[in-house]
């Protein structure tokens, strides 16, 4: 690079990357952003015609993500979600069971995942219990698929699982009354939002 290229890459980085419009938002400021406004992209409010169609709050239009349309972006803003179940090992390390009294009873498994691939594991874990009988309840569930699967979300130490590091999930179930036993397949997807 010749000099002048010098003076002017340190130029842009000393100056062109902070610009005030670049780092908050000022509703009275002359300046356009370079990044979408809330203006832009709350539609209940200033594009009820959009809302109406479908577009979501604090999404640009397109629902992608708005920097950049990469895989982990999707994920972060929870438009899709990576299957890792084939990347982990998980090993059942503990289980118990409550006396059941004929009405129901309470199990407790523990299980430890542990990535066994060559690439960290991201974001949020969420660990869905597929093929769940509805006379079982997953009571610690974050919540449901769209499917109907209950799923717990993990949230991952420093947001990665590395490779060779393992964590320990619990699940606990209740048995209602004359229910078969607990079964179900372990399915974990890496992602934020609810799949």
């Amino acid at each position: 690079m010749t000099d002048d290229q010098v003076d002017d890459l340190a130029d842009f980085l000393e100056n062109g990357i902070y610009d005030p419009a670049f780092v908050h938002y000022d509703p009275s400021s002359p300046t356009k952003m370079f990044e979408l406004t809330p203006a832009d992209v709350l539609y209940s409010v200033y594009r009820p015609d959009l809302a109406a169609r479908g577009a979501i709050d604090g999404r640009p239009a397109s629902g992608k993500p708005q920097n950049n349309d990469d895989a982990l972006s999707r994920r972060d803003m929870g438009l899709e979600f990576l299957n890792v179940t084939s990347r982990v090992n998980i090993a059942l390390i503990n289980a118990g069971r409550d006396h059941d009294d004929g009405r129901g009873g309470q199990e407790r498994r523990v299980y430890r995942i542990t990535n066994t691939g060559t690439s960290p594991v991201d974001t949020h874990l969420l660990v869905i219990a597929r093929g769940l009988s509805f006379q079982v309840e997953l009571t610690n569930a974050s919540g449901r698929t769209s499917t109907g699967d209950p799923y717990v979300r993990v949230f991952l130490p420093n947001g990665v699982l590395a490779p060779g590091q393992s964590i320990d999930v619990a699940l606990e179930f209740r048995r209602h009354a004359q229910s078969p036993p607990v079964s179900f397949t372990l399915a974990l997807l890496s992602g934020q939002g609810n799949p």
